[in-house]
């Protein structure tokens, strides 16, 4: 049985999710499409019947309960939908937007074929001016293999318990509209240099020149303007970003006949040393100790999709009042708006690639497990991504992935593969995300069957006593998941059977032996070069029970403010 969230009982099925969902390209152009549509599956790439349609509700992905729906598409089938809607065309261009649709897509407008997209964790954009009309038809074919495919499915799997979870096939995110000008801004690249005290604008349009307005705290900062697509604008009397104090600055440009709104931080991550010539993660060039939580990004009632704008607030924030200072959002692309809160209320992101290729347990789980955790991944067949094809994907998404989410600011690291899970030269991978951002981190290969690349020596420990070993390469130290201890909190669990990496059956033994574990695991590291740490998990999914919230996010299983003054304690022992 699923347990409702409180935000899936409040949900209206005729207009979720209704917020504007990019935030750092804002316009005054907006229709959402959210709401009643209509869907049907059928053998794989064959038409829809004109008398088998149901109703789906989206943004909610075939198989979520709020979508209405309990079927769940594979390979051998093709989910079509169909949406009926009125617009009032203008001379503008006007643009079709998908936040997310998993895995491959056709799109249709009145009939006409406007666009594809393949991979299901970013979002697209398709011109659709030459064929809307007053009253309108879209139609979205969608082939989804899941984990039999050459595409990133991260934990989704047709065979799903344990760690493996429900599939999400389909729309998953927000489907809206905008009309766009001639001189539009298409997309805006936002670099802050904090060391310089600029900050650098590059634009993507048509326009003759662009009128740059930076304002902070309800003042104007900066005016300028330029008929260039790169721009640099100073920042006086800087106010850095940080999680205890997420402060942004606003942009405004405005072109011939756009307005466009998006923000900023100032801050800046790097590798450095600190007074006792410890490799540490540096914020704002400071050591900074990171303390977080591994995020799978699941809801008990929405799987991959949250059910309002309000629960991925909450959320962020009850995380915050645990005293976790970063999440790790773990081979899973969030909602463009779950970022905007990241950055604006105040927490770090380390982002996951999603996985693909094939698993195998014995390299990926079992013998890692026991201490064989480096295995060449030049051209290695055992770590499950081997064709040509899959690789040229993995780079697709990749880049995707890269592009979408290069502004946001809280941001701190890429993490390109996880416990060799599809891993391929990660070295030249670890080079191309740098090149493409050196403003970040990259824990080029999490967990295990590192290559002595990228910004950390980055451990998972499960099983046994951690010890903090000193990295030959002089990277920074980070025990990026441990813990997975898990309860079941009755009332608020559907698990088939119980998945964890400790079990407890005792609530008040579970949170002595959790807190027992910092006092061992991590605290006693800090001193030896352990510079962050992400307990496994942020909230139960499904089977896997181990998390801080359960799946429905109504229960809180750990003591909140024993964890908040652990955490404490551990940014002191940081910075003493």
């Amino acid at each position: 049985m699923v347990q409702l969230s409180i935000y899936g009982e409040q949900l209206n099925t005729k207009s979720p999710l209704q917020e504007y969902p990019r935030m750092q390209l804002q316009r005054d152009s907006y229709l959402n499409l959210n709401g009643i549509w209509e869907y049907q599956i059928v053998g794989k790439d064959e038409e829809p019947r004109h008398d088998h349609w149901q109703q789906i509700v989206v943004p909610f992905a075939l198989g979520s309960y709020l979508s209405g729906t309990n079927e769940t598409l594979d390979e051998n089938h093709t989910l079509w939908y169909r949406k009926q809607f009125a617009y009032k065309p203008t001379s503008l261009s006007t643009w079709l937007n998908f936040e997310a649709v998993d895995q491959e897509c056709v799109v249709y407008v009145n009939g006409v074929e406007v666009g594809q997209h393949s991979g299901g964790y970013a979002p697209f954009s398709l011109d659709i001016s030459g064929t809307i009309k007053y009253q309108n038809s879209l139609m979205v074919k969608v082939n989804d293999p899941s984990d039999k495919g050459i595409y990133a499915y991260g934990k989704q799997r047709l065979n799903h318990s344990g760690m493996w979870y429900t599939p999400s096939s389909g729309i998953w995110q927000s489907v809206w509209i905008e009309d766009i000008p001639k001189h539009a801004i298409y997309d805006l690249k936002i670099t802050p240099d904090y060391d310089k005290g600029v900050v650098l604008i590059d634009m993507a349009g048509n326009f003759s020149q662009a009128a740059i307005t930076i304002g902070g705290s309800g003042e104007v900062v900066h005016r300028g303007l330029t008929t260039q697509k790169h721009y640099e604008a100073p920042i006086p009397n800087m106010h850095a970003w940080t999680p205890e104090d997420p402060y942004l600055y606003d942009i405004y440009i405005q072109t011939e006949d756009d307005i466009v709104k998006s923000y900023f931080g100032m801050r800046k991550f790097s590798v450095g040393t600190d007074a006792k010539g410890i490799t540490r993660f540096m914020l704002n060039n400071r050591p900074y100790f990171f303390s977080g939580l591994l995020d799978q990004g699941y809801i008990s009632d929405g799987l991959m999709t949250f059910p309002s704008d309000q629960a991925m607030i909450d959320e962020i924030l009850k995380v915050k009042e645990l005293g976790f200072n970063m999440i790790r959002k773990h081979i899973k692309v969030e909602a463009r708006r779950w970022y905007y809160h990241c950055d604006r209320l105040g927490i770090l992101v380390m982002q996951d690639m999603p996985s693909g290729g094939q698993f195998d347990f014995k390299n990926m789980g079992v013998l890692p497990t026991i201490g064989m955790r480096r295995m060449s991944d030049i051209d290695n067949d055992k770590l499950g991504r081997s064709t040509l094809e899959e690789k040229k994907a993995y780079y697709h998404e990749l880049d995707e992935m890269l592009d979408n989410l290069y502004n946001c600011v809280s941001l701190f690291a890429w993490v390109p593969f996880n416990e060799g899970w599809g891993q391929f030269n990660s070295e030249q991978i670890t080079a191309h995300i740098k090149e493409y951002d050196d403003t970040r981190l990259v824990d080029s290969a999490s967990g295990w069957h590192d290559q002595g690349c990228g910004d950390f020596f980055s451990m998972h420990n499960y099983f046994f006593h951690y010890k903090q070993k000193k990295d030959k390469y002089n990277r920074i130290c980070v025990l990026s998941e441990f813990g997975g201890y898990a309860y079941i909190e009755e009332g608020h669990n559907s698990a088939n059977k119980l998945y964890g990496y400790k079990k407890y059956t005792d609530k008040l033994k579970y949170n002595e032996e959790l807190f027992a574990l910092y006092e061992g695991a991590i605290l006693e590291n800090i001193d030896k070069g352990l510079s962050g740490c992400i307990y496994t998990q942020l909230s139960d999914v499904e089977d896997e029970c181990n998390g801080i919230f359960t799946m429905d996010r109504k229960v809180t299983k750990v003591d909140a403010r024993k964890m908040k003054r652990m955490n404490e304690k551990l940014y002191r022992r940081m910075t003493r």
